[in-house]
């Protein structure tokens, strides 16, 4: 586990995307959880570190590389694992995904199929405070109800862009589900000013 800035740690198990763990007094909160092939390398590295109790997991959207390793960590640690309702309901087949690339992604079990954990859902409509200091909001674009985390002027952001030369830009366009709707998710992050950029791909960076 890799310190970010203090009461921020990025771990360093979790397979393609980044998995984050938030310390807020005596409560942890890990944002997103990485591969299921990875879930139990996951789980050693929690269990071996030095960190207060993980009491939340929040999955900032449904992909497989960000909710693989979810159901593990809650039987590990009894956390509430949170998905915005959208998501929720794509991840457990009760609505297909909203485009046809990621309905064949979906289908075909594009880097693997995750196991479910029991999920609390977050409202895609405002903002939910998951546990004291630590916000989940909506951020809709990349899917229908991505969701970033907030912490202490920290934007956790999932998938919502990557920071390019001190720049929020889009992921893939075939990997998003609304563009207009991603478009205006990034004009509110910048207009946001974090002090930190924490992205579910590439290193922690700070805006220009």
């Amino acid at each position: 586990m890799r310190e970010v800035i203090p009461g921020v740690h990025r771990l360093q198990s979790a397979r393609a995307g980044n998995t984050y763990l938030i310390e807020e007094g005596d409560r942890a909160v890990l944002v997103d959880t990485g591969l299921r092939s990875s879930a139990e390398a996951v789980v050693a590295e929690l269990a071996g570190a030095s960190i207060p109790r993980v009491t939340d997991v929040v999955l900032t959207h449904y992909d497989p590389d960000h909710v693989g390793g979810a159901a593990a960590v809650q039987r590990a640690t009894g956390a509430r694992v949170w998905l915005g309702a959208a998501d929720a309901r794509i991840l457990r087949g009760e609505e297909p995904p909203p485009t046809r690339m990621r309905r064949a992604m979906f289908r075909t079990g594009w880097l693997g199929r995750p196991e479910l954990p029991d999920l609390t859902e977050l409202p895609d409509t405002f903002e939910t405070e998951v546990t004291p200091g630590v916000v989940a909001v909506p951020a809709p674009g990349h899917t229908p109800g991505h969701h970033l985390v907030r912490w202490r002027g920290v934007a956790f952001i999932g998938d919502a862009g990557r920071v390019s030369n001190g720049r929020l830009v889009h992921l893939p366009g075939l990997l998003l589900s609304d563009r207009a709707a991603a478009d205006a998710t990034l004009a509110a992050i910048t207009a946001s000013a974090p002090r930190l950029i924490c992205p579910g791909h590439g290193a922690p960076a700070r805006l220009v």
